[in-house]
């Protein structure tokens, strides 16, 4: 996957967008990293998939790979975590991970050379583990351990109105950012228009950590491909 250009200041916007449930199926990519971790650990699939539905009902992320690791070293066999990292990352690459519309919302936004970041909520090691088999691996990210990434965004903005992009997302400045996520929380705290936001959530099959309220410049939508559709018409 190809790095959108960089710029530099004369750019107007920052596009940031969301990993899991947002760009990436992470049902799918948990289902695949599982089946693999049977074949490393002895622990029964349900009882991770357990661990994994009590943690989300609490609107928390599950940290599956430190989950699996931590039981490799308690059974002495910490040597083959290297190699299931390997064999989940070269197994993802044989599905698509992605969501509807996440291929057409990147392309769009690398043939307009737009510079854009993922951010993402959760473990450094499963989160950085997942964007790598989803193929994300070039992609500046940033991996948040709360979940207000608007705070973090609205961090950003200086005494002169600009954002001032961090290292992590190339540096460099934008007079907007907009934020594309499926949890209303990740807005809490995001700067005022011109920055603008979309909420992407099929309210018909809402979770409950995807629930909220979002600031009234942020779009709710269906889909990416509507956000995109509102983005660049």
């Amino acid at each position: 996957m190809n790095m959108p250009a960089n710029h530099g200041n004369n750019d107007t916007a920052f596009y940031i967008v969301d990993f899991d449930r947002t760009l990436a199926d992470s049902d799918k990519l948990l289902d695949v990293f599982i089946g693999i971790a049977q074949q490393y650990i002895s622990i029964p699939r349900e009882r991770i998939e357990a661990a994994n539905a009590d943690v989300k009902a609490r609107g928390d992320s599950f940290d599956t790979a430190s989950y699996v690791r931590d039981h490799l070293a308690d059974s002495g066999e910490l040597d083959r975590w290297s190699e299931l990292e390997k064999q989940f990352i070269h197994e993802s690459r044989a599905f698509n991970m992605l969501l509807p519309g996440a291929n057409e919302l990147l392309a769009f936004l690398g043939e307009r050379h737009e510079r854009y970041g993922i951010l993402t909520y959760g473990n450094p090691l499963w989160q950085h583990l997942k964007l790598t088999a989803a193929g994300f691996n070039h992609v500046h990210r940033i991996i948040l351990a709360q979940k207000e990434k608007g705070r973090l965004v609205a961090s950003w903005q200086r005494d002169d109105g600009l954002f001032h992009l961090p290292q992590e997302f190339g540096g460099g400045t934008a007079h907007r950012v907009v934020m594309i996520d499926d949890k209303a929380v990740s807005f809490d705290g995001f700067p005022p228009a011109p920055s603008q936001g979309f909420y992407v959530v099929d309210k018909a099959n809402i979770l409950p950590s995807q629930q909220g309220s979002v600031p009234s410049n942020v779009t709710h939508c269906q889909t990416l491909d509507q956000a995109r559709a509102i983005l660049f018409s």
